[in-house]
C-alpha cells in the first residue's frame, strides 16, 4: 500500500440533506486513532440551501466535496467517487445514516478482503418512529431487518459498504438506472456473477432520513419502474432477478398459473389501497399487494419483458 495515499476513501452521495452529523462522527473517529483516510461527497444535484450547509465541511482537510448541477442519480455520483477517490479500498456510506459503533471505520478495517464485499447493514431507530413516516420505519424494520435475520442473510445494501478499488471498477453501478431504487441489488448479482463474494458484518449505520409516507410511497413507486427497466435490459441476469426480487418471483409464479387476470380485475383498487397506505401506514401485506399491481400495470402497459 502507498503510504502517501489514503488507505481508504469514504464515499458519501447526497441530495438535499445535511450530512455533517454523519462526517463528523466518522472525522471523531480518524483523529482519535489517527486513521489514514479520506472523505468525498457529491452533491448530486443539491438545493442552494443544502449545499451551503455542507459547504463548511470542506475547512477538513479530509473531505473533499464535489457537486452536480443537475441530479444524474446514485450510481453514476458513486461511480464519479470512486474515480476520485486515492484509498485502496472504497467505503460507501448515504448520506442519511449514522454509525451505531464508534468503532465503525475500525471494524471495517479489521475485516478487510480485496475480493469480498462487506456489507454492514442498517438499523432503524424508534426516536424516527412518527405517524407521518410510520410506514417507511415499519418497511425497514420488518421487510429489511427481521426479514434479513429470519433467513439468517443479509443482502447487499449500498448505504453501508465497503469494497477494494480495483475490485469496484471491474463491477460498477449501472449508470442507465437513473429513477431510484434497485441499482444496488444490480450491483450485487452482477458482482456475483463475476466471482465477487458478499459478506454481511455486523457493523450498521442508523437509518435517519426516514421518509413521510408519501415520499416513501411516491419513491417505491419509481422503484417498480425502476425494478422493470432492470428485468427488461438485464436478460443475462434473469434467473438470478427473479431469486433477489421476491416481487417478481410472485408475479411469475402467478404467470405460470396464468391468473394475471385476476390482477387486472383489481386494478380499480389502486387508489383507493394508496389512500390506505398514506393514512394508516399498512398493513404491509396490503403495501406488498400494492406494489404487486404496480408491477402487473407496468408490465402490460409497455412491450413484452424477456421470458
Amino acid at each position: 500500500m502507498n503510504p502517501l495515499s489514503p488507505a481508504l476513501s469514504v464515499c458519501i452521495p447526497v441530495k438535499d440533506f445535511d450530512v455533517r452529523p454523519l462526517v463528523e462522527a466518522l472525522l471523531i473517529e480518524i483523529h482519535k486513532k489517527n486513521l489514514t483516510v479520506e472523505i468525498l461527497i457529491v452533491e448530486d444535484g443539491s438545493n442552494e440551501a443544502g449545499k451551503q450547509l455542507n459547504a463548511a465541511l470542506t475547512k477538513e482537510q479530509e473531505v473533499s466535496l464535489f457537486s452536480f448541477e443537475k441530479n444524474k442519480g446514485r450510481s453514476v455520483a458513486r461511480n464519479f467517487m470512486a474515480q476520485q477517490a486515492k484509498g485502496e479500498y472504497l467505503l460507501f456510506i448515504d448520506a442519511d445514516s449514522v454509525p451505531v459503533s464508534p468503532s465503525y471505520i475500525s471494524i471495517y478495517l479489521d475485516q478487510l478482503h480485496s475480493n469480498v464485499i462487506l456489507s454492514g447493514g442498517t438499523h432503524y431507530s424508534e426516536i424516527h418512529r412518527t405517524k407521518e413516516r410510520l410506514l417507511h420505519w415499519k418497511y425497514g424494520m420488518y421487510r429489511e431487518i427481521h426479514a434479513a435475520l429470519k433467513s439468517n442473510r443479509v443482502g447487499f445494501q449500498s448505504n453501508n459498504f465497503l469494497i477494494h478499488t480495483a475490485t469496484f471498477q471491474t463491477v460498477q453501478f449501472d449508470e442507465s438506472l437513473i429513477l431510484y431504487g434497485h441499482e444496488d441489488t444490480l450491483f450485487g448479482i452482477m458482482a456475483k456473477a463475476k466471482g465477487i463474494t458478499v459478506h454481511g458484518i455486523d457493523n450498521p449505520v442508523i437509518h435517519t432520513g426516514i421518509e413521510t409516507n408519501e415520499v416513501f410511497l411516491s419513491k417505491s413507486e419509481e422503484g417498480i419502474r425502476s425494478l422493470l427497466q432492470i428485468i427488461r435490459q438485464k436478460t443475462s441476469y434473469t434467473i438470478d432477478l427473479e431469486k433477489e426480487f421476491r416481487l417478481w418471483a410472485t408475479y411469475r409464479k402467478i404467470e405460470s398459473y396464468k391468473m394475471t387476470w385476476t390482477l387486472t380485475l383489481f386494478l380499480f383498487l389502486k387508489h383507493p389501497i394508496r389512500w390506505l397506505l398514506l393514512n394508516f401506514s399498512g398493513p404491509l401485506l396490503l403495501f406488498d399487494f400494492y406494489k404487486l399491481l404496480l408491477f402487473h400495470k407496468g408490465s402490460i402497459t409497455v412491450e413484452p419483458r424477456h421470458k
